[in-house]
């Protein structure tokens, strides 16, 4: 455990797509539109919905409704339990880089350039 953030892989947000709506959100403003986050995120209305969806019922993110004009928005953000969460699978993809890059410096290069 460092700085209070428990180290540890995350279901909900390890798939990528979902990972990328997660640091988008945690590197945005408070609440963050649909389109942007979207557009941001390169992924597709549907794509997005979806994957929202799957964080919001984990708990992981806040959905709110409303209009403009008379044009209806969405608006994501990040919970607090979100933001923990991202943390900590951070935390724990940091470890797994360090781990891989220390595993890597130990290996030698066998006959014709592979590893042994």
């Amino acid at each position: 455990m460092t700085g209070g953030v428990t180290a540890k892989p995350d279901p909900f947000i390890h798939p990528i797509t979902r990972l990328s709506i997660c640091g988008l959100l945690a590197a945005g403003a408070d609440w963050v539109e649909f389109a942007a986050l979207r557009d941001a995120a390169g992924i597709s209305d549907s794509v997005l919905s979806k994957q929202s969806r799957v964080l919001e019922d984990a708990g992981y993110v806040e959905v709110r409704k409303g209009a403009v004009g008379r044009r209806p928005r969405t608006w994501l953000r990040l919970t607090a339990q979100g933001r923990q969460a991202l943390e900590g699978h951070l935390a724990w993809l940091a470890q797994l880089e360090e781990a891989v890059s220390a595993s890597t410096g130990s290996l030698t290069p066998g006959p014709g350039g592979g590893v042994r």
